[in-house]
């Protein structure tokens, strides 16, 4: 034990305990109001709660070795786990106009933040047997097709249709069923930019997005409902109903502009009294804008970012397929709701429940982005400690191979 974390991430590991810090505090701040009974603290003790069971878990799952997310019991498990909590959530009483969450007595658990790890398990498993010839019947046919023939058929099968038709759509059945597409969204796009590190052509990515596009148009033609088209609505004019679906977004950029550039001080919002909604939740970084200013929204994404460029460089420096495509789904992951999350508060993007990755309040999003970094964490150890192995042995030869020459210049 002591061994392995000799080359535990410490920078890393840093990064996460400044963002939960921070976190703590701005909960703290922002919940003082507590959706009109001031100064209950009960938010921030429950977030302290969730922070430290994180802790335990993102330890965990530093000394869990991550190979054995590859075997297909586990596999099965997580994926068959992770359906069946969102098909419960059909059952659930709705919350802000979705069934997305299971309520267990006092406790709420979103299952689709596990679903967006187990998707970026099984992509990466899958994108794993593609490059190395390891999948069978006729998906390694197709397989073989696109990675040694380059037939462009066979690659949008393996590409796309395949993961596609058997990882993404299942959840995207269910989920649309809630309805939660903020979180069908997040999903969609790490599996695009899971594509993109898979290795997809050019030639059929452009296609790929076009079809994007023109999906998420016929969703909002035909599929959203009321409530979904007026918040999007609300992005491009926030005054056509700045008493009800735009209301949010408008209190929103107040605390921005009201914050500048140094803030008005901890504790010192306006904001957080009851006219922006539940600020500790999806729209803690108004808070921050508004009390810390631009100065401390820019050091929040800037740990942010280091922790996804961190998975970007840990995913360069893996030996297999299967850690380097889960070091960039957790990268991708971080930066799409990150992104999506800021774009939000600042009226560049739909509200849509996405959470700040270790900011924002909440025990399933806190836990299980903390477990995901331990499992990066994992990854990050194993590289480090193969990377000393191979210095040590070439090390130990060039000591051997100067001996023998020593030896020999004395004979």
């Amino acid at each position: 034990m002591k061994t392995r974390f000799r080359y535990f991430d410490f920078s890393l590991f840093i990064a996460v305990l400044l963002l939960v810090g921070i976190s703590s505090i701005m909960i703290y701040s922002a919940s003082v109001w507590n959706r009109g009974d001031y100064a209950n603290s009960s938010l921030f003790y429950r977030q302290l709660f969730y922070a430290g069971f994180g802790i335990v878990v993102y330890l965990i799952a530093t000394m869990f070795r991550y190979e054995n997310f590859r075997k297909k019991n586990v596999l099965r498990s997580l994926y068959a786990l992770s359906v069946i909590l969102l098909f419960v959530t059909w059952a659930m009483p709705p919350l802000n106009g979705a069934r997305a969450w299971l309520i267990i007595g006092g406790l709420t658990i979103q299952p689709i933040e596990i679903a967006k790890f187990v998707l970026i398990l099984l992509l990466a498993n899958y994108y794993h047997q593609l490059w190395n010839r390891e999948l069978t019947g006729w998906p390694g046919r197709i397989g073989r097709a696109a990675i040694e023939r380059k037939k462009l058929r066979a690659q949008i099968g393996a590409f796309f249709i395949i993961p596609g038709l058997f990882y993404f759509f299942p959840y995207a059945f269910v989920i649309n069923g809630q309805p939660d597409h903020g979180g069908l969204f997040v999903l969609g796009v790490i599996m695009f930019m899971m594509w993109l590190a898979a290795g997809a052509p050019l030639r059929i990515i452009i296609p790929v997005i076009i079809a994007g596009i023109g999906f998420v148009y016929a969703m909002y033609t035909f599929v959203f409902t009321d409530n979904q088209v007026s918040r999007i609505n609300v992005v491009f004019n926030p005054f056509m109903d700045p008493e009800g679906y735009g209301h949010q977004l408008l209190m929103s950029i107040i605390s921005i502009v009201h914050g500048g550039l140094t803030g008005v001080g901890l504790g010192n919002s306006y904001q957080k009294y009851g006219y922006l909604p539940e600020p500790e939740t999806d729209y803690i970084m108004s808070i921050i804008a508004e009390e810390l200013g631009f100065i401390g929204v820019l050091v929040v994404l800037v740990l942010l970012f280091f922790i996804a460029f961190r998975a970007v460089n840990i995913a360069n420096h893996t030996d297999s397929h299967f850690a380097m495509f889960v070091s960039f789904g957790i990268a991708a992951q971080i930066m799409v709701q990150t992104g999506i999350n800021i774009g939000a508060m600042s009226g560049w993007f739909p509200g849509t429940g996405v959470t700040l990755p270790l900011v924002s309040y909440g025990g399933t999003s806190l836990i299980m982005t903390m477990g995901i970094l331990g499992v990066l964490s994992s990854i990050s150890m194993r590289n480090r400690h193969r990377e000393a192995t191979r210095r040590a042995e070439i090390r130990g030869k060039s000591e051997e191979n100067v001996q023998n020459a020593s030896l020999h210049v004395v004979r």
